[in-house]
């Protein structure tokens, strides 16, 4: 038995070639991650929220007939998505994530896609939600005020405006965000995923003068999430995976004058962190950026020609 073993980490519309000896085909694509909502910055005495996390992008694990596939096909990787930026100004509300960008790879025509994770909502005065988490069927949907980002139909989960929906299904499934709330304690947990990306915890809101830490980004399989940051600390990222989706990234603490940031999403496909909430005159933490996502694709078969080929599993290449 022969394996060549192909690992893609970006490209846009780009060439595989099929080798000729192969017999089976393995694919593993994985959609980006949502990044995480930008935090508030308001007056000292005014309640505030953080960013809310970024939900975790969909894995698809597929094996086909090599038949199946042209000579050459065309993939796309999903690039990483940057955070929400926090407020710019006094008395301002933190900017939204963004949606996570989808992986692709045609089949002799056909286009199989892992989509991605939906962005966490900026910090607000108010209440604000994660990302949801990407389904097999469709990306997540930005996170709202009040109101979590849609899950990605086919299996995505919803984000919420407090601890981020853990995502148990065996199909693929990223988890939706969490949601910050306005006070120094109110940053939920990202959500935990058993096959897809994890997803970023939230950021730290504020109370009257009253700042706290971001919370921590969900898990991934074995993979924890990426510590929350404490007062004025920024987040850590979520921790990578290995031929299946990251992490997600911490959430960003509060602060009177700097703010921390929310931790980027483990690679591929982690949810990203939000930003803390900050007083007006100082600096509100940005969101943590979405992961982007990954290709995998392993050829088995029966090489002849008694090259490099030859031999068990003799063949390992990454495509960066």
């Amino acid at each position: 038995m022969t394996a060549k073993i192909e690992k893609f980490t970006s490209g846009i519309a780009q060439i595989w070639t099929k080798e000729s000896w192969a017999v089976t085909i393995r694919l593993i694509l994985i959609g980006g991650g949502g990044s995480g909502g930008g935090g508030s910055r308001q007056d000292a005495a005014t309640s505030a929220s953080g960013g809310g996390g970024g939900g975790g992008g969909a894995c698809v694990d597929r094996v086909y007939a090599a038949s199946q596939f042209a000579a050459t096909e065309t993939y796309t990787v999903g690039a990483q998505v940057s955070g929400g930026a926090g407020g710019s100004g006094d008395t301002t509300a933190g900017t939204s994530g963004s949606t996570g960008n989808n992986t692709t790879f045609t089949i002799n025509g056909v286009t199989l896609t892992a989509f991605s994770g939906g962005g966490g909502c900026g910090g607000l005065t108010g209440t604000g939600a994660g990302g949801g988490g990407a389904g097999l069927d469709g990306s997540g949907g930005v996170g709202n005020p009040s109101t979590g980002g849609i899950a990605g139909p086919g299996g995505g989960t919803i984000g919420n405006v407090s601890s981020g929906t853990p995502n148990a299904g065996l199909w693929g499934g990223g988890a939706g965000g969490a949601g910050s709330g306005a006070s120094e304690s109110l940053a939920g947990v990202g959500g935990d995923a058993v096959r897809g990306g994890a997803s970023g915890g939230a950021g730290c809101g504020k109370g009257s003068s009253a700042y706290g830490a971001g919370s921590n980004g969900g898990r991934s399989r074995d993979r924890p999430g990426g510590n929350g940051g404490g007062v004025a600390t920024s987040g850590s990222s979520g921790d990578p995976g290995f031929a299946y989706p990251g992490s997600g990234g911490g959430g960003g603490g509060s602060d009177a004058t700097a703010a921390g940031n929310g931790g980027g999403g483990g690679v591929p496909g982690g949810g990203g962190g939000g930003g803390g909430a900050v007083a007006n005159g100082g600096t509100a933490g940005n969101g943590g950026s979405g992961a982007r996502g990954e290709i995998w694709v392993i050829s088995y078969g029966e090489d002849s020609s008694g090259g490099s080929g030859a031999g068990p599993f003799s063949r390992i290449q990454t495509g960066m």
